[in-house]
């Protein structure tokens, strides 16, 4: 539920989060960036802020980047007010992704800085984002506190886009607790505000489209319909038609609640004309979904049609979340036609893209975080530094005696400094660790157990004839295999991080480790018709731990099989080097892309399938890597796409 409430408090007040900033807001983002190289110091501070602002929803990472380079540019120009701007922004970036903690210092800081500069508006801001973060938290004590706090100085500087935004804040407390009436009641007080306005903001009909979807949980569908319609009316410019074309799929939705479908067929028509004829294409490929989802059960054949439509634009578009949507709606019609292998087809597409959507999430996520965390810990370490430099200028005059004792406090408090660094860094890496393991049970996981509950249920509730039986139980056994194999490299790999990688090293003799792997792999081989020859020399002797090599070895060549074609080879070599025995692995395979190579030396983990759809999660990869170093040893790789790839470790050798 937080995170749904955190959506929903990014998307619904991003408009309103700096309501009275600077109308060159609007600008298109491409024109701000080309400022940047041109304009002085003290504009480009405003420009970081609105190029932060524009990619807060879509590229946060680019978002907290911008942000960063304004802050350094503030604090270099001395510009306290618009330090102040840029940690709130901050603070808000991170309120999106639920980085709690972290954008609650941001904000505290801001509210200090505001508040040393007698800066009312700015202390309003504050306060706002404050209320809103404690709402999120549901602490609903503390946010109403904040946001009233907010209301008074905004009332008291006469600031209507202000008070706009404390009432949506307020607002949106109290509908978080369940109170839909009291939510209403604030939510129609910010549309008061607008009633005396010429021109209506995008935040206006934003707010319309908010306050219909609570009518329709209250039940009062006709509440609902009165103001999406009026949102409707007053969207007719060609500067909402966006908006006019998103208020009538709502308007259509509340009919189809209703049960008129006719109604809502009639209204989803519309705003495809209107899509099409403002060459709208998302808008486009929406309508459509909403039309088939009318006409599933009465015309199968047309909802498909419209399904295949929308699934064509959403591709043009490059738009992976409305493809994974459309695929899911594709398999329930084709499972009420009994088409259930085009119905498995579009659920394995469903679960890709999902997979795909949540990696990339994930990523951003953490590239986020860990860029913002860097600029309020380099913050911290350089007010820590201005208070020691301060103290010492001070006392320099009170003589060698104090001297001493200012030295003496120097040392202790950077024997302090060092340890606090130190337990940061061991809990940096503790939650990345956390993050990273609960990143890929979540994702990882998702799509073979997602996949396997389906199959069964298919199975459990229909008959099917032999063949296609047949067909789903190998998929099934596919994904529990998937399931398994990333289970076990999870134990593993978590063990070695939270306990450490204990090695115990010992001459080896490698070979009987090496075909001891080739035979129980070779299992999976003969199933692809590929040959595993081991050209390594009998009396190859390394000094390593025995387990570790043992792992090491296996995991390559199970990954060069699953990324084999079949009819392939795989060839195991060894040969000395100076003081290192060096062992390679190459496969005629699929061969790894640039980016997967980069990602690989990054010591990232990146989702594959093989060449008959095995997933790999990337951990057995990571757990070698580790192993290796621990063993002080080596690993690169060697890869052409399409012609195979060839894997390097290297181990110090022994004397025979």
């Amino acid at each position: 539920m937080k995170d749904k409430f955190v959506k929903l408090y990014s998307l619904f007040f991003y408009a309103l989060l700096f309501a009275g900033a600077n109308a060159y807001a609007q600008q298109p983002v491409s024109q701000l960036r080309a400022r940047l190289k041109t304009e002085p110091d003290s504009d480009k501070i405003k420009t970081c802020l609105e190029i932060s602002k524009f990619y807060t929803i879509s590229q946060p990472d680019s978002a907290v980047d911008f942000c960063n380079q304004g802050v350094r540019i503030a604090e270099k120009l001395n510009d306290k007010r618009s330090v102040a701007l840029l940690l709130l922004q901050l603070g808000s970036i991170n309120t999106k992704h639920n980085h709690t903690d972290l954008a609650r210092r941001f904000d505290n800081e801001a509210l200090s800085i505001f508040r040393n500069l007698h800066d009312q508006n700015g202390i309003a801001l504050a306060y706002d984002e404050l209320g809103l973060l404690d709402g999120m938290q549901q602490n609903t004590p503390e946010a109403t506190y904040y946001l009233g706090q907010a209301m008074r100085f905004y009332e008291d500087a006469h600031d209507s886009s202000g008070i706009v935004q404390t009432y949506n804040g307020l607002g949106k407390v109290f509908e978080e607790k369940g109170e839909i009436e009291r939510a209403l009641t604030y939510y129609l007080r910010a549309l008061v505000q607008y009633e005396h306005r010429a021109e209506k903001s995008q935040a206006y009909f934003d707010l319309l489209e908010h306050i219909g979807q609570l009518y329709m949980k209250r039940g009062d569908s006709r509440s609902a319909l009165h103001y999406l319609e009026e949102g409707v009316q007053n969207s007719n410019l060609p500067l909402y038609r966006d908006t006019q074309i998103t208020l009538l799929n709502d308007e259509g939705k509340v009919y189809e609640e209703n049960g008129k479908k006719q109604d809502a067929l009639l209204h989803y028509k519309e705003a495809l004309t209107e899509a099409k004829k403002y060459n709208q294409p998302q808008e486009q490929a929406q309508a459509l979904i909403n039309i088939a989802g009318i006409l599933k059960t009465e015309n199968a054949g047309q909802s498909l049609n419209d399904l295949k439509k929308a699934l064509q634009i959403a591709e043009d578009l490059h738009q992976p979340q409305l493809e994974a949507d459309i695929y899911k709606a594709l398999a329930g019609v084709y499972q009420q036609e009994k088409n259930y292998k085009e119905a498995m087809t579009a659920l394995e597409e469903h679960h890709r893209l999902l997979d795909s959507l949540l990696e990339s999430d994930t990523t951003k996520d953490i590239v986020e975080l860990d860029s913002s965390y860097k600029l309020e810990s380099t913050r911290q370490q350089i007010g820590h530094l201005q208070q020691i430099n301060k103290k010492e200028t001070s006392e320099l005059d009170m003589g060698m005696v104090i001297l001493t004792v200012v030295i003496l406090l120097l040392i202790l408090l950077w024997l302090y400094l060092r340890k606090i660094n130190r337990l940061n860094r061991e809990l940096k890496a503790s939650n990345h660790i956390k993050d990273t393991l609960f990143s890929v049970i979540g994702h990882d996981l998702k799509g073979p157990a997602g996949s396997a509950a389906q199959l069964i249920t298919l199975m459990e509730t229909e008959r099917f004839p032999e063949d296609e039986l047949q067909a789903m139980l190998s998929e099934l056994r596919k994904q529990t295999a998937a399931s398994f194999e990333l289970l076990t490299s999870l134990f593993e790999w978590g063990r070695a991080q939270l306990q450490g990688v204990q090695v115990r090293p010992v001459e080896l003799i490698t070979s009987p480790l090496i075909q001891k792997n080739i035979a129980l792999l070779n299992q999976q081989a003969i199933l692809k018709n590929i040959v595993i020859t081991d050209h390594t020399p009998p009396d190859a002797h390394i000094l390593a731990d025995h387990d570790h090599f043992d792992l090491i070895i296996r995991n390559l060549l199970s990954n060069a099989i699953k990324f084999t074609n079949g009819g392939g080879q795989i060839d195991i070599k060894a040969y000395p080097l100076n003081e290192e025995m060096i062992y390679s692995v190459t496969d005629t395979g699929i061969g790894i892309s640039p980016e997967q190579q980069r990602a690989f030396t990054e010591t990232s983990l990146h989702v594959q399938f093989g060449t008959r759809g095995e997933k790999g999660s990337g951990l057995g990869l990571l757990l070698i890597k580790e192993f290796i170093k621990a063993n002080k040893g080596r690993i690169w790789l060697e890869s052409t796409e399409g012609k195979g790839t060839t894997f390097y470790i290297a181990f110090p050798a022994t004397k025979t």
